[in-house]
């Protein structure tokens, strides 16, 4: 099956069942999606940057950045056209766009200040490494400033067998090869204990 479609699969599955939103996404609770937010915010400066949200859902972090009174230039993308839709009924003050930017990317280089991904790796795709590595080249070409995403973590004591879990030393290896120049590489832990965030910046 194609990463595409195990991750439409997946979603639209959880959509079908009538979940909590965040249950949607795969989250253990809202507060460990709280949790991987504040990751975010407490490692940018996000106020009046330009922020591409890759895998945006349903539009929650620009939820959780209204709550929080950060204001943004706020555009999502995702795979998914049902969960487009649902964040454009919430009425948000954002753009979102229903594309694979993996397979046809949709937005010019350096038109974002930050690119965000939460949860977009997570799922095992059987080249987890490869997915990551060609993200983060596309990434890097988008953003002017930084790239921030999570991962769960390896040293996870609850892993699933949906899920894929990456090593950060791994991650700083791929970091390393990408052709982009990443002037400096910051990972934070210990927010949660199956997740870490990777804050990439030019």
């Amino acid at each position: 099956m194609k990463k595409v479609e195990v991750i439409r699969t997946y979603y639209e599955e959880n959509m079908n069942k009538g979940l909590p939103e965040y249950k949607v996404l795969g989250w253990e609770s809202e507060e460990a999606q709280r949790l991987r937010f504040n990751s975010l915010i407490f490692s940018v400066d996000m106020a009046g940057k330009k922020i591409l949200d890759v895998g945006c859902g349903m539009g929650n972090l620009l939820e959780y950045l209204n709550l929080k009174g950060i204001q943004v230039d706020y555009t999502g993308v995702d795979i998914l056209k049902s969960m487009i839709e649902q964040a454009g009924r919430k009425g948000l003050n954002g753009t979102f766009y229903h594309a694979d930017i993996f397979e046809k990317n949709i937005f010019q280089n350096n038109s974002f200040d930050i690119i965000y991904a939460s949860g977009i790796f997570n799922l095992n795709l059987n080249n987890n490494r490869k997915f990551l590595s060609n993200a983060l080249r596309l990434f890097m070409d988008l953003s002017k400033e930084a790239v921030v995403f999570n991962l769960l973590h390896h040293k996870s004591p609850d892993k699933e067998e949906p899920y894929y879990y990456f090593d950060p030393e791994e991650v700083k290896d791929i970091v390393e090869e990408l052709p982009q120049r990443v002037k400096t590489m910051k990972i934070v832990e210990n927010y949660l204990n199956n997740d870490f965030t990777v804050v990439c910046r030019k």
